[in-house]
């Protein structure tokens, strides 16, 4: 997959339009048969604007896995990916057309509906092998009335080889030029025919593996956050205090501040009490942190200037040396690294930066002609998938400590200076509180498997005429496990910290097998019957299932003047259904580091019924070369939503052969997910502001309200502790479906004859905007909700907890709802020229030119504008501007391909203004040259070389840190390396 996202070859001239023939003679246009619409269309003459990808195109860029693929297009804002998944969630990858979301993009196998890998409803594309596609088709905007539910901005299609004869193997290897993540795959095609040509049998096989890389590998991922982007482009890494004030000092002289890291320190913190507070802490502890020290004071606010006195916070910090010592003042200035002082913590260098996977699959496709007019086509595709993610030590927070005998006993006898810090405190024996990582655990490993299993019948006959019919059964079934190590039990933690013992030194109730006092105070001090006790593994399972049953007819009902109306008329049977099982610690909430989940389970089926036509207006007349109106509508009958209408109307205009003008509106939807109809109350934190906080000014009659809510507790002079209450997230059976109105016009030229050559091209504007967003209602809804009505709304006022004792919200019980939007609105440029040279120049050979172009003029959402923005609460890079220009040079037995990639500057308005002068952060415009040749050894053996990214660009820098985990970089979007290579052979026979 290097040689994909990186190196992402020269060719996507040949996948953006029909291929143009490669002979020396007279250029033939082989036109592409598209599955937009059930009535099938041509490429160019479709209706909606039509994406081609061809398999030249990824033989061409050396493409091993999908995503890697569909992410080179414009119209796609990149899912998850291989450098998006380090952090954890859903462990595979995505496709996002238009940035509108990975749910509201459709994805289809040779025309029919893929299986969802989650109880989201979301496909992992990458179980589709990349050499096995034919070709991939992207249809922009809503097609709900043609293919269902979910299509909001549009669909995939992966066609499929078949009908194959003889046998062919390839391989391909790959890997930066510094040798990072190399990668692997080796493939077998074999088929064959048999009953005197009747029948078809093509079996394929793949191996797939790619290694991963970690950031501490490389410059600019090697440190969380704490990377200077000097002006001439090259990263430095402020990995000391020193630097780091050299840099604040000369006011940006290094260039741009990226700050970060974690506040969970290496070897711990102990947290001074107002309450019970330590004393002359100078005498006890004599060192002094050095994270934001500066001659005169500490500078907290990162202008180079000292803007306190000499400071002491009362929190107490372990370096490695195992030293007590102040805890340096939190501020953009902490270095966040390992040495010995400071109060950040690296947590990068045990994270990957690419993910290591393995994939293997094997795809069987029989075809046989039972009789003249009836064919039987059935696929079994098999792929068993791996993954691991790896994460920093556990940071664990709020510990308490519970002076008990036995703590008492080890904290005296191992760490005097923090016995004397105690010590110095009025209540010498109180309990107190800490954060440490547990770095003697180990760093968090995670393991994720899916066997995905797909099994589909088709049967396809004719009638009369021109008409005829296809009848579908299909099954799927995708099993994922994941698994993780070293995590950190909360109650082993808890237990341990108390010495395994109750205040007056008698044995804890419900003490765990092997319980054992803990020293978490300073480096090293946990040994091996404490991890022991502490690391406990994490199990989930998540089985996601789909039958299906499909049929439709289609033909020519009768001819008018200007052609034939065509029509279509189908049904649809699916059945879908999710069962998520995790084990007890993670459904109990009791690993540290990850808040609880619970099982999901639910199912949900769906009949529908379909049609389409095409009537043909007016043709051959002066100035209306052709005039056609093409219509669809389709019913469909949900068990959870009931019933919904989605339909669509089209207009293509030709005035002359050579200019077309169309345009189509669908109405579409999206049904929600079994996760959001049944999530079971997970766990989370939410922010929210009390309305019974004193500083909101209640009225007499809200506090006689809260106090009802409380157990009669006085609300008088309230103040709210927390700025975030416990949530726990429910489904919404009674949810509706996303509504989408999605538009495009647009002018198709295509001159029968030109200057040079064959020419084509495609200005399309496309318009979508999504209503009845399903989105969660938060904690601060429900509160608002149950308060502002003083309790009339009393489903409201039943989700918010409040503690008798104390008046705090102790939790909340959120749900989802209908209740937002989403629109997008922009502009698709796509040209292809083919130039006989030797019909024109003295130069032999054919020169091919592709230019994929995408203007997003908006992506809105509740309000807020994304597009040309990275990191703002929506994800990653959200380009509005991307542009692909291919050449293809073709001469004797060799392709010589350039690609250049260009994408725009994007502010990066997750981190706000971050030069000193107050501008806002933003990310560089990149671009991207790659370089390809294959040759055609013999008519049995073709070899091909890339190399991506000649000019070493390196990836720009983000402020806000590590989205996804991901070593300060979008690796989505941008290349994750500089220059990278590939090399492949493929033996026919």
């Amino acid at each position: 997959m290097l040689a994909t996202t990186m190196i992402s070859g020269a060719l996507m001239a040949v996948a953006a339009a029909p291929a143009f023939a490669q002979d020396s003679g007279e250029a033939e246009v082989e036109d592409v048969v598209v599955t937009g619409s059930r009535i099938v269309r041509q490429d160019f003459e479709a209706i909606s604007p039509v994406t081609t990808v061809s398999s030249e195109t990824i033989e061409l860029t050396q493409t091993l896995t999908v995503d890697s693929l569909l992410n080179t297009l414009p119209s796609v804002v990149a899912g998850n990916t291989r450098n998006s998944n380090n952090s954890g969630g859903e462990s595979f990858a995505t496709v996002d057309l238009r940035g509108l979301g990975p749910s509201r993009t459709l994805v289809l196998v040779n025309g029919e509906r893929v299986p969802a890998s989650s109880t989201t409803g979301v496909v992992d594309i990458n179980t589709i092998p990349a050499s096995l596609i034919d070709r991939v088709e992207v249809v922009t905007g809503g097609a709900s009335a043609v293919y269902g539910s979910d299509a909001l901005a549009g669909v995939i299609n992966f066609v499929l080889k078949d009908d194959f004869e003889g046998a062919e193997i390839s391989s391909t290897y790959g890997a930066a030029f510094d040798g990072f993540s190399p990668e692997f795959e080796i493939n077998g095609l074999f088929g064959g025919s048999f009953a005197n040509g009747r029948g078809n049998l093509t079996v394929y096989s793949s191996y797939y593996n790619r290694e991963g890389t970690f950031q501490s590998e490389l410059p600019y991922s090697r440190t969380s956050g704490a990377v200077l982007v000097a002006s001439d482009g090259s990263y430095v890494v402020a990995d000391s205090a020193a630097q780091w004030l050299d840099y604040v000092n000369n006011k940006g002289a290094l260039g741009t501040l990226v700050s970060g890291g974690s506040g969970t320190p290496a070897w711990g913190t102990v947290y001074n009490s107002g309450a019970n507070p330590f004393q002359n802490l100078s005498a006890t502890v004599g060192a002094t942190g050095n994270d934001n020290f500066m001659a005169g004071g500490y500078d907290t606010t990162c202008d180079g200037i000292a803007n306190t006195t000499p400071y002491n916070s009362g929190n107490l910090s372990f370096n490695e040396a195992g030293e007590l010592t102040p805890r340096a003042v939190a501020g953009a200035c902490a270095v966040p690294d390992r040495s010995a002082g400071s109060s950040r913590y690296n947590f990068a260098p045990d994270n990957y930066l690419i993910i290591p996977a393995e994939r293997f699959t094997i795809t069987t496709i029989g075809t046989y002609d039972i009789t003249d007019d009836i064919k039987l086509r059935t696929q079994v595709s098999y792929t068993n998938s791996w993954q691991q993610v790896q994460l920093a030590p556990t940071p664990a927070t709020g510990l308490v400590v519970t002076l008990t005998p036995a703590m008492q006993s080890l904290i005296s006898n191992r760490h005097p200076d923090l016995w004397a810090a105690l010590q110095s405190r009025p209540n010498p024996l109180a309990s107190f509180t800490m954060d440490r990582r547990m770095n003697e655990v180990g760093t968090r490993v995670g393991e994720s498997e899916n066997n995905a299993l797909a099994i589909l019948n088709t049967l396809t006959g004719s009638l009369w005429g021109d008409w005829d019919w296809s009848l579908t059964g299909s099954y799927g079934v995708n099993n994922y496990t994941d698994s993780g190590q070293h995590s950190t039990n909360k109650t082993a933690l808890a237990q341990g910290l108390a010495g395994c013992q109750n205040p007056d030194g008698s044995p804890l109730a419900g003490q765990l097998p092997g319980c054992v006092p803990l020293d978490i105070f300073g480096a090293g001090t946990l040994n091996s019957t404490m991890v022991n006790f502490l690391d406990v593994p994490t199990f989930s399972t998540t089985e996601v299932e789909e039958k299906r049953i499909a049929g439709f007819v289609r033909g020519s009902v009768f001819e008018l003047p200007a052609g034939p109306i065509s029509t279509v008329f189908g049904f649809e049977w699916r059945e879908s259904s999710a069962d998520y099982r995790v084990d007890n610690e993670q459904r109990t909430g009791n690993i540290f580091g990850f808040n609880a989940v619970q099982n999901q389970k639910g199912s949900i089926d769906v009949k529908e019924l379909y049609t389409e036509i095409a009537i043909p207006l007016l043709a051959d007349l002066p100035f209306v070369n052709y005039l056609g109106l093409e219509g669809g509508y389709r019913y469909s009958d949900y068990s959870t939503i009931g019933g919904v209408d989605t339909y669509k109307v089209g207009l293509e205009y030709e005035p002359t052969d050579w200019l077309k003008i169309r345009t189509v509106y669908n109405s579409a939807v999206r049904a929600p997910s079994v996760f959001e109809l049944f999530q079971n109350g997970d766990q989370g934190f939410e922010n929210y502001i009390d309305p019974c906080d004193d500083a909101q000014n209640p009225s007499a009659q809200l506090l006689a309200f809260c106090s009802s809510q409380a157990g009669g507790y006085d609300f008088t002079g309230f103040t709210q502790n927390n700025g975030q209450t416990e949530a726990f997230a429910f489904g919404n059976p009674n949810l509706q479906p996303e509504d989408a109105e999605t538009f495009t016009v647009g002018v198709v030229f295509q001159p029968s004859t030109f200057p040079m050559g064959q020419f084509r091209a495609s200005l399309d504007y496309y318009d979508i905007e999504i209503t009845n967003l399903i989105a969660s209602f938060g904690s601060q809804y429900w509160i608002s909700q149950c308060y502002d009505s003083l309790g009339a709304d009393t489903a409201a006022c039943a989700r918010v907890t409040r503690n008798t004792l104390d008046g705090q919200v102790d939790f909340v019980n959120t749900s989802r709802g209908n209740v937002g939007y989403q629109k997008t609105k922009g502009y698709d440029l796509q040209i292809d020229w083919s130039i006989p040279l030797e019909d024109y120049t003295p130069l032999p050979g054919r020169l091919r030119i592709n230019e994929l172009f995408t203007y997003v003029d908006s992506l809105e959402i509740d309000g807020d504008e994304y597009a040309g923005t990275g990191f703002a609460g929506i994800g990653g890079v959200v380009f509005d501007v991307k542009s692909v220009l291919s050449v293809a040079y073709d001469i004797s037995d060799w392709t010589f391909f350039t690609r250049w990639t260009y994408i725009g500057e994007t502010d990066d308005i997750g981190f706000g203004p971050n030069y000193f002068d107050g501008s806002p952060e933003y990310l560089p415009e990149s671009s991207y040259v790659d370089l390809t040749a294959r040759w055609d050894v013999t008519d049995m053996l073709q070899v091909t070389a890339n190399v991506g990214n000649v000019f070493d660009k390196l990836p720009p820098v983000t402020a806000s840190g590590t989205l996804y985990g991901q070593g300060n970089i979008d690796g989505q979007v941008y290349r994750t390396f500089g220059r990278t290579f590939s090399v492949s052979a493929k033996a026919r026979f």
